[in-house]
């Protein structure tokens, strides 16, 4: 026999009988703004405030399909730090289940890990572990745990029969809002037509558009509104074409913070990715905005392309390159031209830095700049290393030359970029 232990409080003592009469007729628990049609389920709603549990159907959520008495924690108030007391208050998903010849007995017979801390609660500095739904044998006791929710063991047996693991959300609320249902199906609708606008500019790769529904306190990956806008267009520009498709949509809220969970496949040029997505919004007057955004990748698969199909997309990738950074060049375009560079390229002995202010010099220096690019040449040394060379005429309304370019070129988060270049005039060449 085996035995799961964490240091969790064995929770005991008895809460009087359930009513179901305590529910407000006519109207549904806020938290359930979106359920998929095409995959109905349960949602297990735990309230603090009256130690009750309750469990509905997607299919019917006028009322609650069973009620359990529970105890959560010993202290009010959402975790936040490490052996604190309290049961966190949010939306969750079980991600395990063990049966009683595998739980020390103060687990009771059944025991449900949920996985707190969330995505949001770690980027929220929210600490702590081991939260678990589970049984006792001894009798229940309201508010008597370390942060787990408990059950007697006859109801956490028939509960377990209608929580499916990473499926069916457990929302745990301080005190359950109830309002009218045909309010709550419109909050529903509305949030689900920008669910999916969002993923259709995203799928167009209308860049500005997707950036639109997103917060400007936006944070995902390390990254803020900004860099987030960048890396986006970066892929834009990266892929010629991406399908991405959604599936089992459920959209929750609690405490002020809506919650839409997917699963998600996202197809490019050779890349397949499928995961679950989740988009944690938050109301900025007047409308919801996207501010954390979390992937958990199932798989990923670089999809194989032929050899020479992969060559012709290395160097058509290429040839735009050096087309966008000779006419960003010409209109004196110093952000796009830099765009172009890598962040340790160095040439004539400058720095990246350097040759922004040399260039910035020479475009406040000449009124006009004219650049003719011929014979490009362009050698790929490895999948992410290339020596591009043609020949370059550069006129302007005071100087005029002729030579041979040569661009070393780095591949870099999918995009090639000028590492290092260097010029030879025609006539010092012609010398050699």
């Amino acid at each position: 026999m085996s035995f799961i232990a964490l240091a969790h409080l064995a929770c005991a003592s008895v809460l009087g009988p359930v009513r179901l009469g305590d529910q407000a007729k006519g109207l549904i628990p806020d938290s359930f703004l979106y359920f998929s049609p095409r995959n109905p389920g349960q949602a297990l709603l735990v309230e603090k405030a009256t130690q009750r549990a309750y469990l509905y159907r997607s299919t019917d959520l006028l009322k609650p399909f069973r009620v359990y008495p529970c105890s959560t924690g010993e202290r009010s108030g959402p975790k936040s730090a490490r052996n604190d007391k309290r049961t966190p208050e949010g939306i969750y998903y079980v991600t395990n289940a063990f049966k009683e010849h595998e739980l020390a007995s103060i687990y009771g017979v059944r025991a449900l890990p949920i996985d707190y801390p969330s995505p949001l609660d770690r980027e929220l500095g929210r600490k702590g572990y081991g939260i678990w739904i589970h049984g006792t044998n001894e009798s229940l006791k309201p508010r008597d745990t370390n942060g787990c929710v408990v059950f007697r063991n006859k109801d956490i047996l028939e509960l377990s029969r209608y929580i499916h693991m990473r499926q069916t959300p457990i929302i745990i609320t301080r005190k359950i809002n109830f309002i009218e249902k045909g309010r709550l199906q419109r909050e529903g609708a509305k949030l689900k037509t920008l669910v999916m606008e969002w993923l259709e500019a995203w799928r167009r790769s209308h860049i500005e558009r997707y950036m639109s529904f997103y917060g400007e306190d936006f944070v995902a990956q390390g990254k803020n509104w900004h860099q987030w806008r960048a890396y986006k267009k970066r892929l834009s520009e990266k892929y010629s074409r991406i399908d991405i498709r959604i599936d089992d949509l459920q959209i929750f809220r609690e405490n002020g913070v809506v919650l839409a969970r997917f699963a998600q496949t996202y197809r490019a040029d050779g890349f397949f990715s499928t995961g679950v997505k989740r988009l944690y919004l938050m109301k900025k007057s007047p409308d919801w905005k996207i501010t954390y955004e979390f992937f958990t990748r199932q798989r990923e698969i670089a999809a194989k392309v032929p050899a020479a199909v992969a060559k012709r997309r290395e160097l058509s990738a290429i040839k735009r390159l050096i087309s966008g950074w000779k006419e960003a060049w010409q209109k004196k375009d110093l952000e796009g031209y830099m765009a172009a560079y890598a962040e340790d390229f160095s040439a004539l002995g400058l720095d990246r830095d350097g040759w922004r202010r040399h260039k910035s010099e020479i475009n406040r220096k000449y009124r006009s700049i004219r650049v003719a690019v011929r014979n490009l040449r362009i050698k790929l040394l490895s999948s992410k290393r290339a020596v591009v060379r043609f020949d370059q005429e550069y006129s302007s309304d005071r100087f005029h030359d002729r030579g041979i370019k040569t661009i070393q070129l780095v591949k870099r988060d999918g995009r090639w970029k000028i590492k290092e270049e260097t010029w030879v005039p025609v006539k010092e060449r012609a010398a050699r």
